[in-house]
């Protein structure tokens, strides 16, 4: 169990390609011309691209370290 329990909100997101996505709260959607992906916004912002259409990859990606970064900064 994480630290930080339930204290992060979830939200339901659905992408430009029909996909739904449930997603913390300092994580956002970015989506342009050819291009998607993932940004954190907790302490520096970082971007998380999908690869190769990978939307579900870069989500997990950008939540793990959301994840590390409220571990040790605390929320």
């Amino acid at each position: 169990m994480n630290g930080w329990g339930d204290a992060v909100q979830y939200r339901l997101l659905t992408t430009a390609a029909g996909e739904q996505f449930s997603v913390p709260e300092y994580i956002l959607r970015v989506e342009g011309a050819g291009a998607g992906g993932w940004q954190l916004r907790y302490g520096e912002w970082t971007d998380y691209a999908d690869v190769a259409g990978d939307a579900a990859g870069a989500l997990a990606l950008a939540i793990e370290e959301m994840t590390a970064r409220i571990e040790y900064r605390g929320k």
